[in-house]
């Protein structure tokens, strides 16, 4: 679950440059049109730098390097030293002296880095996912071991495993292994992180783990994925199991500049704003308009004139926001995580209605639900709130951005 992040100073710029398309209507070569946007300011007491959603909680973190989370804890995930969910933010606890400068949510789990680059995990970690050498339940942040051997750069966490890359594009990855997910040319778990053994002459410039694979994007624009890929989501044929990396099949003359994996589905941005797709496909969350499982990438049905800066994926539904601000989902809608104001599954993508003056910045789906980050530091959510995941202090699902407490 590669990080959705942006820099708050940077995302400043997008506040009050939201594009709210609509579309002519409902056909299904045309994404749906959303609802009309409500007029509609916040200003966060705690403002937040950067955030990323697991399967049913939420983390983000400030400009002070402080990290909260909300929604499901029954593991631990929000690092609050307690296993109660939380319907709002709160404040994760941190050693004292540990600032971090960036984080990642999981299934279970969540992980930071710290300027010096330790890696900081908590939650649940009966398959070794914390990377601390221990199965013990982790309620508040665990050091990754061993202390200092490696210094990362980024961190990504997965259904039960979690990946790194250091700053030469060397990737790491710890835990759950039995479809080849840690990249070592293994299937056994790992107590604490272990090379990923990379094509010679190859540096990874960002990583993303998934359920039962892991894919990453090296620094010509080329993708790479192993783990379990019976269902396409490793992008270079049918594959049930690489245990080390495999090139993506990318269509002629594309390269990628963005890309992330969840479940069993991978999608990535290319150079000139397109987005793909690849792997299950089940409830559209491919975009290409169909319900076919791809096992190379297909293009995502975007609509005209549009074109994205990043992308996120969830278990059953795809998001990407635009340089502009405005968001895009499409895919699996039982809770309203498309953001349309609607249950309706989507095959292709529709505009998220989110209120008037709100541009994301940063846009990470969960399992059912989606968070986006605004220029002013506030994080909305929108879809499936059975255990608080949208942090706005209730249980109600959400068809339309709301926004967290905080």
């Amino acid at each position: 679950m590669i990080r959705r992040t942006l820099p708050r100073a940077a995302a400043l710029s997008l506040l009050g440059a939201a594009l709210l398309s609509a579309c002519a209507d409902n056909q299904p070569t045309a994404p749906a049109a959303a609802p009309p946007a409500v007029a509609l300011t916040v200003i966060p007491t705690t403002a937040f730098d950067t955030l990323d959603s697991g399967e049913s909680h939420t983390c983000a973190l400030t400009s002070a390097g402080q990290a909260w989370c909300w929604g499901r804890n029954a593991t631990g995930q929000l690092g609050d030293s307690t296993a109660s969910t939380r319907t709002t933010p709160v404040q994760v606890l941190q050693q004292p002296g540990v600032t971090f400068t960036q984080l990642t949510a999981g299934q279970e789990h969540s992980c930071a880095i710290t300027s010096a680059g330790q890696a900081w995990c908590w939650g649940y970690n009966a398959d070794y996912r914390l990377g601390d050498s221990t199965t013990s339940l982790g309620l508040a942040p665990v050091a990754v071991k061993p202390l200092g051997a490696v210094a990362f750069a980024s961190i990504d966490a997965g259904l039960q495993h979690t990946c790194g890359l250091d700053g030469g594009g060397q990737a790491y990855c710890w835990g759950a292994n039995a479809y080849g997910q840690l990249g070592n040319n293994a299937t056994a778990y790992r107590r604490t992180p272990v090379a990923v053994q990379q094509p010679v002459g190859v540096t990874f410039a960002s990583i993303s783990a998934a359920e039962k694979h892991t894919c990453a994007l090296d620094t010509t624009g080329q993708a790479w994925c192993w783990g379990y890929g019976a269902e396409g989501a490793m992008g270079g044929g049918f594959s049930f199991g690489d245990s080390i990396p495999v090139q993506v099949t990318h269509p002629a003359g594309v390269t990628f500049s963005y890309l992330h994996a969840e479940y069993r589905h991978t999608c990535a941005v290319d150079t000139n704003g397109g987005a793909w797709c690849w792997g299950k496909n089940g409830n559209g969350q491919l975009g290409d308009n169909t319900l076919t499982t791809r096992y190379d990438p297909v293009a995502v049905q975007l609509p005209a004139n549009v074109t994205v800066a990043s992308i996120s994926t969830g278990w059953a539904h795809s998001c990407a926001v635009t340089g502009g601000g405005q968001s895009y989902c499409w895919g699996f809608n039982n809770g309203g995580q498309l953001g349309d104001g609607t249950f309706t599954q989507r095959k292709v993508p529709v505009a998220v209605s989110q209120p008037s003056g709100v541009a994301f910045g940063i846009v990470s789906n969960g399992g059912y639900t989606t968070c986006g980050l605004d220029g002013v530091g506030q994080a909305w959510c929108w879809g499936r709130n059975n255990y608080s995941q949208i942090g706005n202090g209730g249980t109600t699902d959400a068809t339309t951005p709301a926004a967290v407490s905080h």
